[in-house]
């Protein structure tokens, strides 16, 4: 939410009556102003112009100098630094916290398999016993405290497949099994643009649920949805819907996602849990609740289907991450309308680091330069620039409006993979 850039003051000191009441009763005539009054004021609002002028300065350093601290870790660039009123977080750099080797668990074949078997329907008390032992609670440690959601064993030896915001930001990510065993996790690999995150603990002899194909899943289905709402305390909680759409596309921050529709209950901590067939077949992976404003609608959840997860979901455990996402290789930050006003800038976006490795740096963008437009569209926000961004593909060339110093110029830069600027 954007400050107010006015704040009014509704004390009425020119008011003969404003006196009478601030003094029990007793009437006092305003007081005649002494003829260097004027003078005070103009003092006043002399200093009033240079404490706001310093004011406005610090706020614009502070910017650069938070940019030049983020540009100092390269793990931590990003296509875009959030604000209040942005709709994701900002961009932070994933912490260490393996207690194996992270490239064990690369590229050792291990998939995510969609069973093509044609069973029989069954009765909901064992739909929930099959499944529920494949079902696991997230616990993602952070700086602000401990944030929970839910995931789904892929394979017996311990590969987990959740939603990446669940656990994007944690400092620390713990597992809990359905029988109560608790491992810390690594993060094996994540794609934010999916919202998909593969997880490994160190065990052996787990349960990996049955996946079902989701492309044959039909409006009407009858399905459940595992998880735990509001926390570990309620985990394992099944709720029970159908399917009311397939293939809805439903804007998620700054990017499109093509979901699943149930009216199966979901709320926070629901995320990254099963959505389940009659046949006791994982279908898709739950992801969010629509709202509208800052009231959530009963009723209308979202998941990802299952066979738009497996390319994703294999692709994380073979690599680490997903090819082919489009980056320019900055962070941007979203500036005050303060500053913009004082400045007179003719836009709010103001890039905050430059990826060194980036075609952007090689084309001479730079720290400080203020986005315009993209490809010719005015953006005036990151979800209105990514949203741009994200119709083109690595190595396609972008054509970014910059202003510096007094100056509006164009810019062609050529799309990255978002993956090199991970490794």
């Amino acid at each position: 939410m954007e400050p107010y850039e006015h704040e009014s003051d509704f004390r009425n000191q020119g008011d003969p009556y404003h006196d009478y009441y601030s003094t029990g009763g007793i009437y006092r005539p305003p007081k005649k102003p002494k003829k260097h009054g004027v003078l005070v004021f103009v003092v006043g609002i002399v200093l009033l112009c240079v404490a706001g002028s310093v004011l406005l300065a610090e706020t614009w350093m502070s910017v650069l100098q938070r940019a030049q601290d983020r540009d100092s870790e390269k793990a931590a660039v990003a296509e875009t630094v959030g604000t209040e009123s942005d709709t994701r977080p900002e961009a932070t750099p994933e912490r260490v916290d393996e207690q194996l080797p992270r490239e064990n668990f690369l590229g050792t074949g291990a998939e995510l398999i969609i069973t093509d078997e044609d069973s029989d329907d069954l009765e909901l008390p064992e739909i929930y016993k099959r499944t529920i032992p494949s079902v696991v609670s997230i616990l993602a440690t952070t700086s602000n405290g401990t944030a929970s959601g839910t995931g789904i064993i892929l394979s017996a030896d311990g590969y987990i497949v959740t939603n990446y915001h669940v656990v994007t930001t944690a400092e620390a990510v713990n597992v809990i099994l359905s029988d109560g065993r608790e491992y810390r996790a690594t993060r094996v690999g994540g794609d934010e643009t999916s919202d998909l995150m593969v997880l490994k603990i160190d065990e052996t002899g787990l349960t990996p649920a049955t996946f079902g194909d989701s492309e044959s899943t039909q409006v009407g289905e009858t399905v459940v949805a595992i998880g735990d709402p509001l926390g570990i305390e309620l985990r394992g909680t099944m709720t029970r819907g159908i399917i009311c759409g397939i293939h809805r596309d439903v804007v998620v921050g700054d990017r499109t996602m093509t979901l699943m529709q149930t009216d199966a209950a979901l709320n926070s901590g629901n995320s990254g849990g099963p959505l389940v067939n009659m046949k006791g077949q994982v279908i898709g992976i739950n992801a969010l609740k629509l709202t509208s404003g800052y009231t959530a609608v009963e009723g209308i959840g979202f998941a990802i289907p299952i066979s738009d997860a497996k390319p994703i979901v294999d692709e994380l455990m073979e690599k680490g991450f997903v090819s082919g996402r489009p980056a320019i290789g900055i962070t941007v930050e979203t500036l005050d309308s303060k500053v913009v006003l004082y400045y007179r800038l003719p836009g709010r976006l103001c890039i905050a680091s430059v990826d060194s490795s980036s075609d952007a740096y090689k084309q001479g963008v730079e720290q400080g330069d203020v986005i315009i437009a993209i490809n010719g569209h005015a953006v005036s926000s990151t979800d209105e620039f990514n949203t741009i961004k994200n119709d083109y593909a690595a190595g396609d060339t972008v054509t970014l409006t910059l202003y510096r110093d007094g100056e509006q110029f164009d810019v062609d830069v050529k799309l990255m993979d978002r993956a090199d600027m991970q490794q």
